[in-house]
């Protein structure tokens, strides 16, 4: 009985690590491929998370005037100059890439 219930839990453990292993690579996977693209409208909190949606969807806040990938660190002034170009960004939100690139979005607030 003991061998059948350490073979159990050895299984269950494998399957566990398996879980998490699997939920991590997806994480990192849809950092690198976020699609915010110019023109799109993002539903945010402006903290860690931004999401793409219809432009006419009442949780659009912001609006994609500029997007650039630029190296890492993401630094106050590197964050400014890759906006700087965009004269209608007033916030920037940024996500560091498992390339080990920084993905800047230069946002305009949508004013309803």
């Amino acid at each position: 009985m003991r061998k059948i219930l350490v073979g159990v839990g050895a299984i269950l453990a494998v399957v566990f690590a398996i879980k998490m292993i699997a939920g991590f690579v997806t994480s990192v996977d849809e950092i690198d491929r976020f699609d915010a693209a110019v023109g799109d409208c993002v539903a945010d909190n402006m903290t860690e998370q931004v999401r793409v949606v219809e432009c006419d969807d009442a949780a659009a806040t912001r609006k994609v005037v500029g997007r650039e990938i630029r190296p890492t660190p993401a630094t106050q002034p590197l964050l400014e100059e890759a906006c700087a170009g965009y004269p209608a960004a007033e916030d920037v939100f940024w996500r560091t890439l498992i390339s080990d690139q920084v993905l800047i979005l230069c946002l305009q607030r949508i004013s309803r």
